[in-house]
């Protein structure tokens, strides 16, 4: 547990932190991170190397060692304190570092630990760090959210039931306007890309909305679209080996974008912000969709079928399209672990951008910077939207064949669902799950747009 105390309980070891040059007790081991203890005086101290270099860059290493201590510890904030670490910045990263490595998260184990240690954090003046630690609270409540959807295995984690998870959770605030559409009611809305995607399956497809209002007064109204494909196995253009191991994770942007919407109506921005959640797996079945197939989309456009595997931007373009005509937005921002040639380009470090204006770029990559999540822009030119564009019997193919910049060309193909909307696009399919672990990336910068609205 995590605990906050104005003064001391003098009931565990008080830890504190040295540097090098400080009178340092005897016997203190100068090695960084390195914990020496005193016990016959109850004190510990944490050796952290020169003073002046021990900054905000830092901190994460410290605070990985601080949330994974063996034994319980009272923590003496103050002695942390230098250089341009504040209180509030110490705190914001202990608390989200620590609900991140805590998380219950879905497992079945049979042999779980659980960990009984304590860590105290006393400091004299908590007034000063309330709303920051609500805040953060907020958020690492939502990451996590995001995390346990897309952790959850496929045949929990199918269409109809994810669907109803979002609505169970979002739906108790009584901020959000929470809506989800049946199959059927997906048929009168003429979403022909994501029902072709669906044909597969043995579950129903949905398409959830959430809606926050927080500036009446405005129009603008920006709404992120999230790819909901709770298992891919590419369909016909089936998916081999290991390469299908993993794709529970294809729901990560539909998790994420609700996720954020669950934070938002906590944290009362002044901005109108919705999600779109367009859901469904692609399975195989004798009806399943074929390459070659030919479908209408919600906006009239047709699409040439000339991979299954590409799926994702399938349900996307119906969801922007819902999230234009029927919730009104004026930007859209899809989210979405849509292609492998992002890892080629980034790698899991990097979460992939793209988008058709600058304003709205530089207000993402302000959210990142200021949430500390890496965002990296990449171009979107016309040039890769030829191969697709060359359909002979539609107006569009599903997936550029010359290989090259397949981010790109995949979010040119979005591109042509944007209408007058404003758009961006993040590629997250490197940057949502690593080495098995749910991130949840992508919430806290979502959130800290909207709340950078005045």
């Amino acid at each position: 547990m995590l605990n906050f105390l104005e003064k001391h309980l003098n009931e565990n070891i008080i830890l504190e932190a040295v540097f090098k040059g400080d009178n340092l007790p005897e016997y203190t081991v100068e090695k960084n991170f390195y914990i020496t203890e005193f016990l016959n005086n109850k004190k510990a101290v944490i050796y952290l190397g020169e003073k002046d270099k021990f900054k905000k860059e830092s901190l994460n290493s410290l605070i990985d060692v601080l949330i994974s201590l063996s034994r319980t510890y009272e923590l003496n904030l103050s002695s942390f304190l230098v250089n341009d670490i504040t209180a509030t910045f110490f705190v914001n990263k202990l608390v989200e570092k620590y609900e991140f490595k805590n998380a219950k998260l879905y497992n079945v184990k049979t042999d779980k630990k659980e960990e009984e240690n304590n860590l105290f954090v006393v400091y004299n003046n908590l007034k000063e760090l309330d709303s920051e630690i609500k805040k953060v609270k907020v958020l690492a409540d939502a990451v996590n959210f995001a995390r346990n959807l897309q952790v959850t295995p496929p045949n929990v984690c199918n269409s109809e039931w994810l669907a109803e998870e979002v609505k169970k959770e979002v739906g108790k605030d009584s901020n959000l306007k929470v809506n989800v559409l049946t199959k059927k009611e997906i048929e009168k809305l003429n979403m022909g890309l994501l029902l072709s995607v669906n044909k597969g399956s043995m579950y129903e497809p949905r398409l959830v909305s959430i809606e926050y209002i927080g500036n009446p007064n405005s129009k603008e109204k920006t709404v992120f679209v999230g790819k909901g494909i709770t298992f891919d196995s590419g369909g016909y253009n089936i998916k081999t080996g290991r390469y299908m191991v993993g794709m529970k994770f294809d729901m990560s942007g539909a998790a994420i974008v609700a996720s954020a919407l669950k934070a938002i109506s906590q944290l009362n921005p002044k901005a109108n912000v919705g999600a779109v959640l367009a859901i469904t797996d692609n399975r195989v079945n004798g009806d399943a969709n074929l390459p070659d197939a030919v479908w209408k989309s919600m906006n009239g456009k047709t699409v040439e079928i000339n991979n299954t595997d590409a799926e994702g931007r399938l349900v996307l373009a119906d969801g922007m399209t819902y999230a234009i005509r029927n919730l009104n937005a004026t930007r859209v921002i899809t989210v979405a672990t849509l292609t492998g040639a992002i890892l080629v380009a980034l790698g899991q470090t990097y979460t992939g951008a793209f988008s058709t204006s600058d304003n709205l770029w530089k207000e993402i990559e302000v959210a990142a910077k200021e949430t500390d999540e890496l965002v990296w822009r990449l171009p979107l030119h016309d040039d890769f939207a030829k191969f697709i564009k060359k359909s002979v019997v539609a107006d569009l193919k599903n997936t550029d064949f010359t290989g090259n910049g397949g981010s790109i060309s995949a979010a040119m193909f979005l591109k042509e669902f944007a209408e007058n909307a404003e758009f961006a696009h993040l590629d997250i399919a490197g940057t949502a799950e690593i080495s098995d672990k749910p991130m949840g990336v992508m919430v806290k910068t979502l959130v800290q747009l909207a709340l950078n609205k005045k």
